[in-house]
C-alpha cells in the first residue's frame, strides 16, 4: 500500500556557498538541506521567525519572513545531503513520519499506545544528520563532535552520555533548536541539561545529556549497530504536549543559548 504524504511546511538558513560541512567537516561547496526532509512531507510556503522572537516578543512586535519552499539550511555538502541522508537514512525517517501521521489523522478510536515497526539505526542517524544540518554556523562543540563521529561511523554506538527522546507532535509548526541549556527538572534550578530539539508533524525529537527528561520515551534504547535490525517502537498517542513545549519560557523554565540560537527556527503555515 502506498503511503500518502501529509502536508507540512518549510524556512531558509544559509551560509556562504563554500564552507565546512556541518556533518563531514570537509571544506567544500554547501547545498540546501530540508529540515524536516522531503519525501515524507509536502513542501508548502511558511511564515518564519527566530526562536528568540517566538519566545520573547509581543505578538504585534514579531517579524515574520516568508519562505515559499520550506525550512532549509545551506550547511552540508552534496554527498552528506543526497547520498547519506537522502538515499540511505531519510527513507526510513519519512516512512516512520507518514506511518505515525496516519495514527494521528485517523477518525478511528486508537489505543493509548501503538507500536510501529522500524529500523532504529537509520531512523536515529537521519534525525542526527538533520540536527547537525540545522545549525547556521560550523562549530566544534563537544556534542557536535560526538554526533558527527557517530553519524560518520556506521559501526559506532550512539554516544553513551547522550539520549534521544521522542513524543507525538500533532501540530503543523516546525521548530529546530540547537544547543540550549534548560533545567533538567522544570521549576528546579539544581541541575541543567544541554538540549537540541527538532519538532514537526507527527513527531518531536530531543537530544540531551540527561538520562531522562519529563517522562519522555528514549529512542536510543532501541538502537542497534545492525542497520537492518527491526524494532517495535511504542508510540504514546495520548502523551501530547503543548506546541511550545519544552522550550517555552515561563515561571518554571528558562532557555540559555549561544551563537546557534541565531539560526534556531520557528515556522508555521503561511496565512
Amino acid at each position: 500500500m502506498k503511503l500518502s504524504a501529509p502536508r507540512i511546511h518549510y524556512v531558509k538558513v544559509k551560509r556562504d556557498r563554500v564552507g565546512h560541512c556541518n556533518i563531514c567537516r570537509n571544506q567544500t561547496t554547501l547545498c540546501w538541506d530540508h529540515v524536516p526532509p522531503q519525501g515524507g512531507m509536502e513542501v508548502t510556503p511558511v511564515e518564519q521567525m527566530t526562536i528568540l522572537q517566538r519566545l520573547t516578543a509581543k505578538e504585534n512586535e514579531k517579524l515574520y519572513s516568508i519562505s515559499q519552499n520550506g525550512v532549509k539550511f545551506r550547511t552540508i555538502c552534496t554527498y552528506c545531503n543526497n547520498t547519506l541522508l537522502g538515499l540511505k537514512y531519510d527513507p526510513v525517517l519519512n516512512e516512520f513520519s507518514i506511518g505515525v501521521g496516519r495514527f494521528l489523522s485517523t477518525a478511528l478510536e486508537m489505543p493509548r499506545i501503538v507500536e510501529y515497526e522500524v529500523r532504529p539505526n537509520p531512523l536515529i542517524r537521519a534525525i542526527v544528520g538533520h540536527m547537525l544540518a540545522a545549525k547556521g554556523d560550523f562549530e566544534r562543540t563537544t556534542i557536535d563532535e560526538k554526533l558527527r563521529n557517530f553519524f560518520n561511523n556506521e559501526s559506532a554506538d550512539f554516544p553513551t552520555d547522550l539520549k534521544m527522546f521522542y513524543w507525538v507532535y500533532p501540530y503543523s509548526y516546525i521548530v529546530a533548536i540547537r544547543d540550549v541549556v534548560m533545567p533538567a527538572v522544570r521549576g528546579n534550578l539544581e541541575t541543567m541539561g544541554c538540549f537540541s530539539i527538532l519538532k514537526y508533524f507527527p513527531m518531536a525529537y530531543l537530544i540531551c545529556d540527561l538520562d531522562q527528561y519529563e517522562g519522555l520515551d528514549d529512542l536510543t534504547f532501541y538502537y542497534d549497530k545492525n542497520p537492518s535490525k527491526l524494532a517495535h517502537i511504542p508510540i504514546n498517542l495520548k502523551q501530547v504536549r503543548h506546541p511550545q513545549w519544552p522550550e517555552i519560557v515561563d515561571d518554571t523554565n528558562f532557555v540559555v543559548g549561544g551563537q546557534s540560537l541565531k539560526s534556531a527556527v520557528f515556522a508555521m503555515p503561511k496565512k
